[in-house]
């Protein structure tokens, strides 16, 4: 069964096209990287996948189901860009982070309670943050931020990973723990992984890739 399948997609904010008949099959268990330059419209595209933007032509499915019609997207893990990350403005500890991502959970009062705590430690454990549990998120570095985020997108077990631009602002030895660790998660947990950068510098000579697609000119090629 493939993962995702995007099939003769176009999108355009206003009358000239960001995305022209894109089409993008992503079998479950593979490594796919999506690169392009600033404006190709990579970002557009995952918004349009996550089901944050509507199409004007053509579909997006997950898992064989058209995503206008998905209710829960807990089987698809998210992180956004650092600078989206950033503007995390308000106190909050990495803990109290990842326990947001299960607010579906939560009940009718929507706060985490204490299994949901819980159950973030654990998660943060895994993921190699036991000394950062209850260090405030904005405090930590652009790498750990990052691997931070990573946790909260697992949180909920998906089946599927999306990262836009996960290696812009990390210094190179995060970028070999980044990549460390989203193998481990790929090969080990047999999580699909889309990975949208512009740096293909950072992933150059990286044998975890599966398949690499390149975005131009709202054109999708495989490389």
């Amino acid at each position: 069964m493939n993962a995702i399948d995007v099939k003769d997609l176009s999108f355009g904010y206003t009358a000239e096209q960001v995305l022209s008949h894109i089409d993008l099959s992503i079998k479950e268990g593979e490594f796919v990287c999506i690169s392009g330059g600033n404006g190709s419209g990579k970002s557009t595209l995952l918004k349009l996948i996550l089901g944050e933007l509507k199409p004007e032509s053509g579909s997006v499915e997950i898992f064989e189901k058209e995503v206008s019609k998905i209710s829960s997207f807990n089987d698809l893990g998210y992180v956004p860009q650092v600078n989206v990350v950033n503007k995390i403005s308000f106190p909050v500890t990495c803990k109290e982070l990842v326990s947001l991502a299960m607010y579906e959970d939560f009940g009718l009062i929507k706060i985490p309670k204490k299994k949901h705590y819980q159950k973030a430690i654990e998660q943060l454990n895994e993921m190699g943050l036991r000394e950062y549990i209850e260090t405030p998120f904005n405090e930590l570095s652009g790498g750990l931020q990052q691997r931070t985020m990573i946790c909260r997108a697992m949180i909920n077990k998906p089946k599927i990973l999306i990262l836009d631009e996960p290696t812009a602002g990390v210094d190179l030895e995060s970028k070999e723990s980044l990549f460390e660790l989203l193998s481990s998660l790929n090969k080990d947990k047999d999580v699909t992984i889309v990975l949208v950068t512009h740096e293909l510098e950072a992933i150059k000579d990286k044998s975890l890739i599966t398949k690499h697609y390149r975005l131009e000119e709202g054109s999708l090629e495989l490389c």
